[in-house]
């Protein structure tokens, strides 16, 4: 083909997809339009949250028609898209880096804190001192909201002790304890009376736990007493109740490993051991037919089904449970227990809040719409058409609404009166709940407002899993916590002074190698080739064009900027600057889990030769010559299609320690099956036997080699007498070796980046015994914004993965046939 012709073909191509190109309803010129980009998480009030926004879209038009100066409002409304957008805020992270970043979004508001100190939110004092005048009760001014709501969106920065308000509060969630009245007096716990008597010590909540919990023949607990993780406590609250601290009042020391909160822990895994171990009461949870360790919402909960006698929970257990399926439960709701040191005395250690607040990205482009917005979403009005919507739609499917708590106390109240206390059809045990959780708002402590907020959590619990598995003693749990917390609280407070990478300089350089080799290339081919094969250069360089153009903008750019950032400290919101090997020598001397993860991905190197030996195998019996092959064969290669997000919740089924379809099939062979992802010892099996099941995707491989075999050399083996095995073990296994090598490196380079399995089923537990290499990797660059550290990790993957693909092929010579 001629160079016009191509070229013309070229131009021909990009008008189609130009004019193919979908166009946007509202343009971004049209006058008076000022478009909002919102970034909501998904829930069951997302459409009745539009129809707020719609409301406010509709109130700036009437503004507009009376004052053409004042803008009309667009909502362009996009959600989170992932599983926790606060531990997980992926999409939040690419869009900052990517410069198109939302104008408000609702965020956890313990965590605006960690993201304010990198400056990824505006500072609102500025809009909050405008307010100071507005008399109205739902105005956003402090003494409007509950002072824990308010007090966890004010950060104030430990080393310039600049202080400000970065988020607006929301949404509140408390906890309280719920217990089943009728398991309780089945028990005798009840007072004079006859009625139900919950604890009212931890001693007493011990005992009362052992009692209530029952085990069936094999020791499996079929009813729960309690737990002290069973709902939503975690070490945060009883850490509380005892007198412990997490951070210390100027905020530049952890305190994990105070006294007070290692004598929480040490109860926390007496209770457990009293139960029968972690290990039980984990796949005790895993019941529910999600084989999830937190129940889903409905008929499904635990708690709902009566097999849990007492539990510590949120308020939303109202809303979205109690409300809508526990209504023939006989429950009730009181204060948690205290330690005995603590009970009788003042304590607003109860409880603990936590929920959401509104805040405006740093570089949002409508900073002002936001806001108006933000006032809008945080008015009584809005929650009126969110709250008259939701209770329109439950009650046209027979369920009952009940209002989330708010931040701001005035409207709280509003939504108890108009929604709870004035409804006849609220039954009596849930309206004295949500009033006991409203109570406790004021008063309840929240998690520490820190830079490090999200690596504390993270760190919290891993040590409470460390302690109740016996892997190590509470104190010594506690102290490497608080030691990975505090190493990384120290990088916040005594940031790297390297210099700043000059990026353009990159640049520069990135284009000057191109150039050269371009140039190199050019020169190289242009006179070693000759006659025929130098008029077709250039033809064959412009069919090459479209994979090397976006090689140059999409892989080899990003590769070379990975290996500057390794040797960086980034966190993609400040700029990147120089550290030499700091990143290097904290993952091989600092990094807990550094060594941990290599071991946990070794170990499923274990599965590679498993899969290759069932693909070859499924390869030789669909190998034959027999009616309906051809079906057989698409059968067996179908799993291997299915999308591993897919088959991860499949197997979560398959996996149930009690329902699921694997310990079932061992039953009934008189085996009693594993707790599988509950159990440290086998959740990676778990994980290497669900590879297995996608074997069929190897056979085509082997297939293939089979079929490349001449039965010439199988004919002549028979005619000396060769048996079959000796026929696979002489023929069919030197001349697949080529394809075994294949398949081997190909294994070798998946395993070592296994990471959606773990990430959907396990989450990286229990005790850390499914976090492998790529999980630690995505944990450091895209949860704790360690992009630096995170490019170290890459780079010693990707040389681990060179080095053992180079030994596989310089060792293949000894062992690799290949056909002349």
């Amino acid at each position: 083909m001629s160079l016009w012709k191509f070229l013309l073909i070229v131009l021909a191509v990009i008008t189609l997809l130009w004019f193919l190109n979908p166009e946007r309803a509202t343009k971004r010129n049209e006058p008076g339009i000022v478009e909002i980009a919102y970034l909501a998480e998904s829930g069951p009030e997302g459409s009745s949250v539009e129809e707020a926004m719609r409301e406010f879209e509709a109130q700036s038009r009437a503004a507009h028609q009376q004052n053409p100066a004042h803008p009309i409002y667009k909502i362009i409304k996009g959600q989170t898209a992932s599983r926790d957008p606060t531990a997980d805020p992926t999409r939040f992270v690419v869009s900052l880096a990517g410069g198109t970043p939302p104008d408000l979004i609702l965020f956890d508001r313990y965590a605006v804190s960690e993201w304010a100190a990198r400056g990824a939110f505006t500072k609102l004092d500025e809009f909050v001192a405008r307010e100071s005048t507005n008399p109205a009760p739902d105005a956003i001014r402090s003494e409007n909201f509950y002072k824990s709501c308010w007090d966890e969106v004010i950060y104030k920065n430990p080393t310039t002790h600049e202080r400000g308000i970065y988020g607006i509060p929301e949404r509140v969630d408390d906890r309280a304890l719920f217990y089943n009245k009728d398991l309780l007096k089945r028990a005798g716990f009840v007072d004079a009376n006859g009625e139900a008597q919950p604890p009212r010590t931890w001693d007493e909540l011990e005992q009362m736990a052992i009692k209530l919990t029952e085990h069936d023949a094999r020791g499996r607990i079929t009813q729960l007493g309690f737990a002290p993780n069973f709902g939503n406590a975690w070490l945060y609250l009883y850490a509380w109740m005892n007198g412990g601290q997490f951070m210390s009042d100027d905020r530049r020391r952890c305190t994990l490993n105070s006294r007070p909160i290692m004598q929480a822990l040490e109860w926390m895994t007496r209770v457990y051991d009293s139960l029968g171990g972690a290990q039980k009461e984990f796949a005790f949870e895993g019941t529910a037919q999600s084989g999830q360790r937190s129940a889903p919402p409905g008929e499904l909960d635990l708690f709902v089904q009566g097999k849990v006698a007492m539990k510590v929970d949120g308020y939303w257990i109202f809303p979205e449970v109690l409300a809508q399926y526990g209504q023939n439960l006989n429950y009730a709701v009181t204060l948690p227990p205290l330690p005995a040191s603590a009970a009788g005395k003042e304590n607003s250690g109860y409880s603990w809040v936590s929920g959401w607040c509104y805040a405006i990205p740093s570089t949002a482009r409508q900073k002002e719409g936001a806001w108006e917005l933000l006032k809008f979403m945080c008015s009584q009005r809005a929650r009126e058409i969110i709250g008259e919507s939701e209770r329109l739609r439950l009650q046209s499917i027979g369920r009952i609404y009940v209002p989330t708590q708010n931040a701001n106390r005035h409207i709280n109240e509003w939504a108890f009166q108009k929604y709870i206390s004035s409804d006849p059809a609220i039954p009596g045990k849930l309206r004295d709940g949500v009033k006991l959780l409203n109570d406790l708002i004021d008063t309840s402590p929240f998690r520490p407002v820190t830079p490090v907020g999200q690596l504390l959590f993270n760190e919290q619990k891993r040590a409470t899993e460390n302690a109740i598995f016996h892997k190590m003693t509470a104190q010594d749990a506690l102290k490497q916590s608080t030691q990975v917390v505090q190493n990384a609280l120290d990088r916040v407070l005594n940031p790297p002074r390297g210099v700043i990478v000059p990026w353009k300089y990159f640049l520069a350089v990135y284009f000057l190698l191109i150039t050269v080799a371009a140039i190199g290339i050019y020169l190289w081919e242009t006179r070693m080739r000759v006659g025929y094969l130098r008029a077709q250069w250039t033809g064959g360089w412009l069919c090459a064009s479209p994979w090397i153009i976006g090689f140059i903008l999409f892989t080899g750019g990003p590769i070379l900027f990975a290996i500057v950032v390794s040797f960086c400290d980034y966190d993609i919101l400040s700029p990147a600057r120089f550290v030499g090997l700091t990143n290097y020598r904290w993952m091989f001397t600092r990094d807990p889990l550094f060594w941990k993860t290599i071991g946990n991905t070794v170990f499923m190197i274990i599965g590679i030769p498993l899969g290759m030996a069932l693909s070859l195998a499924i390869a030789l019996l669909l190998n034959l010559e027999v009616r309906g092959v051809a079906v057989w064969r698409t059968c067996f290669y179908l799993p291997s299609i299915v999308p591993v997000v897919a088959s991860s919740i499949l197997w979560i089924w398959i996996f149930n320690p009690r329902i699921g379809l694997f310990n079932n099939v061992l039953a009934a062979f008189g085996v009693h099956g594993p707790n599988w992802l509950q159990d440290e010892d086998t959740s990676k099996i778990a994980l290497i036997l669900m590879g297995v099941w996608s074997a069929g995707g190897g056979m085509i491989i082997w297939l293939a080699g089979l079929k490349g075999i001449s039965a010439s050399y199988y004919e002549a083996a028979a005619l000396d007498g060769a048996n079959a095995w000796q026929r696979f073990r002489t023929i069919t296994l030197p001349l697949l070796t080529p394809y075994i090598l294949f398949n081997l490196i190909m294994g070798l380079i998946a395993t070592l980046q296994i990471f959606t399995q773990s990430f959907i089923m396990t989450q990286g537990g229990p005790v850390d015994s499914t976090l492998f290499y790529a999980y630690h990797l995505f944990n450091n660059a895209f949860r704790f914004l360690q992009m630096g550290y995170a490019s170290a990790l890459g780079w010693f993957l990707f040389l681990a993965v060179f080095l053992l693909t180079l030994l596989q092929l310089k060792l293949s010579k000894r062992w690799v046939h290949y056909e002349e």
